[in-house]
């Protein structure tokens, strides 16, 4: 190991680096908290990075945020632990630090895990073992690299906005094979007044064969799935009687209530349970 205290001026990030978004506010707060934390305590862990022969630099490969946050406090040199390894070795460092150390964005462990993937000779179990996380989970990741890079952002929205989208709807997208920009965006469009749920629902049954080529399937689709959720909703909220012969449910307009259930219960001599 190699620790020395290197000129600011002389680091960048690396391309390497597999953290590429700071997510906005929230990033900035932590990088000020960081700061405040090292004028206090002072750099507790070095970042790592690598030296550049052909420019005389040296490309941060893990210790983003250190180096934003010293360079926030007009520090003139960080500690630095200088590493000698190929790119690619490089890169199974960043994406393991920056998983250990604070969470990626979705849209940066998809980008991370394809470029790994494809440095592993696209050896799961090699690439698994490097990096300690499970193949199902990389693989998960794995399946939405061809996504266009603005699906990707939709991942990391806050969870208030429309437009995000989950995990599985993004997977959902895959499987709908339309994973140009343009058409991907679009159906994403078509289903923007949509719940979460109700979106994952539309793009199954879209998968399972139910639309046809033109918009108007899709909107039928949609309506089928919002009029069986307002279905669900309003007999939830009906009173209802079982039958405790059959434990048939007998969902009870509100205003119907004591009549019906009184005719019910004549019919089956009082063998019912109210709710």
């Amino acid at each position: 190991m190699n620790i020395v205290d290197i000129e600011i001026n002389k680091l960048f990030i690396s391309s390497t680096n597999v953290r590429k978004m700071l997510n906005g506010v929230k990033d900035e707060t932590n990088i000020s908290d960081l700061a405040k934390d090292i004028n206090t305590n002072g750099l507790i862990n070095p970042i790592t990075v690598l030296f550049n022969k052909n420019s005389n630099t040296y490309e941060i490969i893990a210790g983003q945020r250190r180096f934003l946050a010293m360079k926030k406090l007009n520090k003139e040199k960080i500690t630095c632990n200088i590493l000698e390894v190929d790119t690619s070795k490089a890169h199974q460092i960043s994406l393991v630090e920056n998983m250990q150390r604070n969470p990626m964005t979705s849209c940066d462990k998809v980008k991370a895990f394809a470029k790994l993937y494809e440095a592993s000779d696209k050896n799961m179990e090699n690439l698994s073992s490097k990096v300690n996380i499970s193949n199902v989970t990389i693989q998960k990741y794995l399946k939405l690299r061809d996504l266009p890079e603005e699906v990707l952002h939709l991942l990391d929205m806050k969870s208030e906005i429309s437009d995000k989208i989950s995990i599985d709807i993004a997977l959902e997208l895959v499987k709908s094979q339309n994973t140009n920009s343009s058409n991907v965006l679009e159906l994403l469009a078509k289903l923007n007044d949509l719940t979460s749920g109700q979106k994952l629902e539309v793009l199954k049954l879209i998968n399972n064969g139910e639309d046809g080529e033109d918009g108007e399937d899709i909107d039928i689709i949609k309506n089928n799935v919002k009029k069986r959720d307002n279905n669900k909703r309003t007999f939830k909220d009906l009173p209802y009687v079982i039958d405790n012969s059959t434990l048939e449910k007998i969902i009870i307009p509100n205003d119907m209530y004591d009549e019906i259930v009184g005719l019910i219960m004549h019919k089956t001599n009082g063998n019912l349970i109210r709710y």
